[in-house]
């Protein structure tokens, strides 16, 4: 069976520098920060940073902000579907207590399109359009106790 790879984008207004921004996922993903800051474990690694003033990508404006921190989260094709669904889980929970300790606006997007997740201050939304939330046992009691519902799609 051929995999195809998996990746998640971030982009938020929140206002920090790049060491906060990577010591925060390091400890959320469970990860260690390696040469050129990306934080790895095993099965992804995730690119996380600020955004210079004047290069900020024009999609997070389609979801109602500035872009102010990027980020990628990439699976890893032979990791083992135990690692892929517990690398899901954390890589929910890192953007849920990231929206939660950073009062923001933000977005994860799958593969640079589609929204699957979305937040504001006190209000984090998920995609009911994605089905994958409630395929896996560790991420189905993340997605449990927020709202579900579809979410605006301007890239598709």
């Amino acid at each position: 069976m051929i995999r195809m790879a998996l990746e998640y984008d971030l982009s938020t207004d929140a206002d920090l520098r790049d060491d906060e921004l990577r010591a925060f996922f390091a400890a959320a993903l469970e990860g260690e920060i390696g040469a050129g800051g990306a934080v790895f474990r095993d099965g992804m690694y995730a690119t996380v940073y600020r955004v210079a003033d004047g290069e900020e990508d024009e999609t997070s404006r389609l979801f109602g902000f500035d872009e102010r921190v990027s980020g990628t989260f990439r699976f890893q094709n032979a990791s083992t579907e135990q690692d892929r669904q517990h690398n899901m889980a954390l890589m929910i929970s890192s953007a849920l207590a990231f929206s939660a300790r950073y009062a923001s606006r933000g977005v994860l997007l799958h593969n640079g399109d589609v929204a699957v997740l979305q937040w504001s201050p006190g209000e984090v939304v998920f995609h009911s359009g994605w089905h994958d939330w409630l395929d896996s046992a560790e991420v189905a009691p993340l997605v449990a106790g927020h709202p579900v519902r579809p979410l605006p799609q301007p890239l598709l």
